[in-house]
């Protein structure tokens, strides 16, 4: 960082320039990941066992289940 008190108008810029574009860079790559982890989370949820009593399962089906 403390070389860039030395740099002139021009190079600064172009640092600037350059900087914002990693940046970009790296918030879309963050966002991407963040998708990424969400639905990793979804398939882990969808695909844990779930305890359920009778009922439960009932009032998720919508209709009444005879076990055999």
């Amino acid at each position: 960082m403390s070389d860039l008190k030395w740099k002139s108008v021009e190079e600064l810029e172009e640092l600037k320039g350059s900087t914002e574009k990693y940046i970009a860079t790296l918030k879309s790559k963050l966002n991407g990941q963040n998708v990424r982890l969400e639905w990793i989370n979804k398939y882990i949820y969808e695909k844990s066992p779930v305890e359920l009593s009778i009922n439960e399962i009932e009032m998720r089906l919508g209709h009444k289940v005879i076990i055999k």
